[in-house]
């Protein structure tokens, strides 16, 4: 997944390809395991997901979290639950999507996720695409219609991907906000605070939203909450906080590697574990995104 600018002063080459390897497996496993945890209802899931991480995070370090909040203004604190209600927003579309159509399909266009973030960035802070990160948008684009096309067919649905690529371009404003509130706390609080925001934001939409067919609140089988808490460590504590951290002194062009790596290893890991084995169109879609992926991590401007 992409991020924010980097600062003056980054990892080494070895330092930054071990992030790119760890967190594109720690993300890898998300697609996966939302899929492993069914039937619970997916925006329990998320909820479980971020609710667990907050714990987590919070527990490791109470006193520094305190102080850190402290040290915040009012107006920082609002941004914060703000960015918390944006990545609320981002995993439940994005876990009700994988909900709704095939598991490749799902997957694949979480490939967009970097061109979310040059789009956003030029929207919101007026940093212009390259020619060669415009190329991506446009090819990346065409594989989403790729992947779409094979809508109808298995459990692929349209309504899902729709979800997943809305979940996507959340994404976007949400590694927007991050980089704008970079200063006002250190990542692992800041993630800790984000992440106990967006459970709180969630917790009356699992209530009230319908559940899908096929899945319920309670009882869950020892599985799907065994996959809840493993969304929580793996893709969450490990995947999502190691982004925020390492955003902030590495690349964005490294960042974004994550996103394809994801891509890649979750279709691997879902054909395998689950038997769900992509299609051919979504094979080809998968392709073409990640290609336009590449040509604009490729094309961005350097730290």
């Amino acid at each position: 997944m992409s991020a924010v600018a980097p600062a003056a002063r980054g990892p080494s080459a070895r330092g930054a390809a071990l992030f790119v390897v760890v967190a594109s497996a720690a993300f890898a496993t998300s697609g996966p395991l939302a899929r492993y945890a069914r039937p619970a209802h997916p925006l329990l899931a998320a909820f479980g997901r971020v609710a667990i991480a907050a714990l987590v995070l919070v527990a490791l370090d109470p006193r520094g979290l305190a102080r850190s909040l402290r040290a915040t203004t009012p107006r920082q604190r609002v941004a914060v639950a703000g960015a918390g209600a944006l990545l609320a927003a981002h995993f439940a579309l994005f876990l009700w999507g994988l909900e709704a159509t095939s598991l490749p399909a799902g997957i694949s266009l979480v490939s967009l996720e970097p061109l979310s973030v040059v789009v956003c960035a030029f929207l919101f802070s007026g940093i212009r695409p390259t020619p060669l990160e415009r190329a991506g948008v446009v090819v990346a684009t065409a594989g989403a219609l790729v992947v779409a096309l094979a809508a109808g067919e298995g459990e692929h649905r349209l309504v899902g991907d729709l979800c997943v690529v809305a979940a996507v371009a959340l994404y976007g404003v949400y590694v927007s906000a991050a980089h704008v509130l970079r200063d006002a706390l250190p990542a692992r609080h800041y993630a800790a605070i984000v992440y106990g925001a967006a459970a709180i934001f969630l917790a009356p939409a699992v209530w009230l939203a319908p559940a899908p067919t096929g899945t319920w609140l309670w009882p869950l089988p020892s599985h799907a909450i065994g996959a809840i808490v493993a969304l929580a460590l793996v893709p969450t504590v490990l995947g999502h906080t190691l982004v925020q951290t390492a955003a902030r002194t590495v690349s964005p062009s490294v960042v974004a590697l994550v996103s394809p790596g994801e891509t890649l290893g979750g279709l691997l890991i879902g054909a395998v574990m689950l038997g769900a084995v992509p299609r051919g169109a979504e094979i080809a879609g998968a392709g073409v995104i990640v290609a336009g992926a590449t040509i604009a991590i490729l094309g961005s401007r350097r730290g």
